[in-house]
């Protein structure tokens, strides 16, 4: 299955996503939520009964579809009916909690109670990204917001990455900073294997790393190609020796 949106760059890799709920407030909540908690870039449409889901569904591909069971009346299961064999995954959103055992059959992913918070939205996401192959994770281009709007950056030219807030910082080969506007925690899960979690805040592209340097007081850092230095914690400093060959 293609998880990548028509019209994007090939090597940006996107989830497109279809929101069916027929009450505007929680489709809102739900849109702002998959948004917050979502590390890739989303591309999100919502539809408010199973006759818009299926015109929609007929002429979009999509990647995941949040659905509710009672739109307008209707069965929100008509839905998978008329599109199970259609290669996209499904989570159901509802109030009606004695139907989980039904959406299973339908081969949903994941069944979420209302009303429901944040953290219980983070985790189907995190179970659904999980489920997407490591190679569809390694990306070649992270999408950061410029002064003239979005632009792509290549990973192949982040030297390391730092946690700032709620935001993470790339550091560029050349010398350049880009704010990506996702967590570093978020961010970590969909790098190439080659970007290595080095301390709470910091995050290096392995093939960077020049040497590992004791400081004092029993501390130590990496020294990285072109002069930088970031801080290597010590229960790190183990694991990154044996990665890069160094001891």
């Amino acid at each position: 299955m293609s998880r990548r949106m028509d019209g994007c760059n090939k090597d940006l890799f996107m989830i497109r996503i279809l929101i069916c709920e027929d009450e505007v407030l929680i489709s809102n909540r739900l849109t702002r939520f998959v948004q917050e908690v979502t590390a890739v870039q989303v591309h999100i449409c919502k539809v408010y009964s199973v006759g818009e889901a299926e015109a929609y569904l007929k002429n979009n591909p999509i990647d995941l579809l949040f659905l509710d069971l009672n739109l307008h009346g209707r069965d929100g299961y008509e839905v998978l009916k008329t599109f199970i064999a259609e290669p996209f995954h499904t989570i159901v959103v509802s109030a009606y909690t004695d139907r989980a055992i039904e959406a299973y059959e339908y081969g949903v992913m994941d069944f979420i109670g209302k009303p429901f918070r944040k953290e219980r939205i983070a985790k189907a996401i995190s179970r659904y990204l999980e489920g997407v192959p490591p190679r569809e994770r390694n990306l070649k281009r992270l999408c950061v917001k410029g002064k003239k709007g979005l632009e792509f950056v290549e990973t192949g030219s982040v030297k390391f990455i730092r946690a700032s807030g709620i935001y993470a910082e790339l550091h560029l080969l050349d010398g350049r900073k880009k704010l990506y506007d996702k967590p570093l925690n978020q961010l970590l899960k969909i790098l190439p294997d080659n970007f290595h979690r080095v301390h709470k805040s910091y995050v290096v592209c392995l093939t960077e790393i020049q040497r590992v340097q004791k400081e004092k007081a029993n501390s130590y850092s990496l020294v990285l190609r072109g002069g930088d230095i970031v801080p290597l914690s010590r229960n790190k400093r183990k694991e990154i020796l044996q990665i890069i060959s160094l001891d």
